[in-house]
């Protein structure tokens, strides 16, 4: 039985922390019984809005001039959901989002399970892109009004029922199943993202060959990329398939052959020398003090390249964000708890 909550957030600049609205459906049985839209002023450290994202959304600092804050809307979102599973198109975003707000109005995230339908399509189906209206397209839906929370999370219900349709699935867990996708879960502090788990047993990684096929005018192609962190949308072998798909081989240590290195679940904001940082990425730190040119990426700029979208002026940004990075006030230094 499908019973779960789709959702989708809008952000009103590029810290995944400063949403301001979101969509949520609910669903029974496979049927939509209910559903809400809010407007929600950003916690007070990030509310400012980006020229990009409102005309991506068309929500500015008058929409949302007097809409509830986040720390007052938590509570009614988290109501909302229930015991529900959490559905979201790019799972790692939304509960990015809420993880990231909370960090700002420095209260505790809640608990919740969720499941990724960008990881699902991404085993499902065979596409050139797996943003919304690629994925929604190719099973036969529609959207009208893309960037608009409440449409957006519509979509996610239409993804379920059209991924279950080509899996045989009769509820979430079966889905999810199916295609080896774990359903993720956040609480306490502790986070496990709803990634496709590896075939096999081992945890050996396994360099696949590169596609000659692969577009020469790509921006990885040709360049050695390197994986830091717990990557939300993909298992660290499917990444490497992936940059082998686009040409780019990938390595499993930074040396002075590494052009690009992906980071996974990091706070953007403190991806600077100096910070609390992986190993991976402090040695790519040394290497650019050095002289070597190497890009520091997220995981939703990584993303971005693999679905040949461009990526000018490239800073610390995620899918469909600005490239500019806003301050971060010091106490968001460690948003994971």
């Amino acid at each position: 039985m499908f019973d779960y909550t789709a959702i989708d957030f809008e952000t009103a600049n590029s810290y995944r922390g400063s949403p301001c609205a979101v969509g949520l459906v609910r669903v029974r049985d496979g049927a939509v019984v209910d559903e809400r839209r809010w407007l929600i002023r950003p916690p007070e450290a990030v509310n400012y809005f980006d020229a990009y994202n409102t005309v991506l959304h068309g929500i500015s600092a008058k929409t949302v001039a007097h809409a509830p804050s986040w720390e007052q809307i938590l509570p009614a979102i988290v109501d909302y959901i229930g015991d529900d599973v959490v559905v979201a198109h790019n799972a790692g975003f939304d509960t990015g989002v809420i993880r990231y707000a909370c960090a700002v109005d420095q209260i505790e995230w809640p608990g919740l399970r969720f499941l990724c339908t960008m990881v699902l399509s991404r085993r499902v189906l065979s596409l050139p892109s797996y943003r919304l209206p690629y994925v929604l397209e190719s099973l036969g839906g529609s959207i009208d009004d893309h960037h608009d929370p409440l449409a957006d999370a519509r979509a996610v219900v239409d993804l379920v029922r059209g991924l279950a349709g080509r899996q045989n699935a009769v509820d979430l867990e079966e889905l999810a199943g199916s295609v080896g996708v774990r359903i993720g879960t956040m609480a306490g502090g502790l986070y496990k993202g709803s990634v496709a788990i590896s075939a096999g047993t081992g945890s050996r990684l396994v360099r696949p060959e590169l596609d000659p096929n692969a577009d020469p005018e790509g921006y990885l192609y040709g360049r050695v990329v390197v994986f830091t962190g717990t990557l939300i949308s993909m298992t660290r072998q499917i990444a490497w398939q992936e940059s082998a798909r686009v040409g780019a081989p990938a390595d499993k240590v930074v040396t002075k052959k590494t052009n690009v290195l992906v980071v996974g679940d990091i706070n953007p904001a403190v991806l600077r020398p100096g910070s609390n940082i992986t190993g991976k990425a402090r040695k790519a730190f040394e290497l650019q003090d050095k002289g070597q040119d190497i890009e520091v990426m997220t995981e939703d700029d990584f993303l971005r390249c693999l679905e040949g979208k461009p990526l000018d002026g490239i800073g610390i940004a995620g899918e469909d964000e600005p490239n500019r990075r806003p301050p971060t006030p010091s106490r968001l230094r460690s948003p994971f708890g």
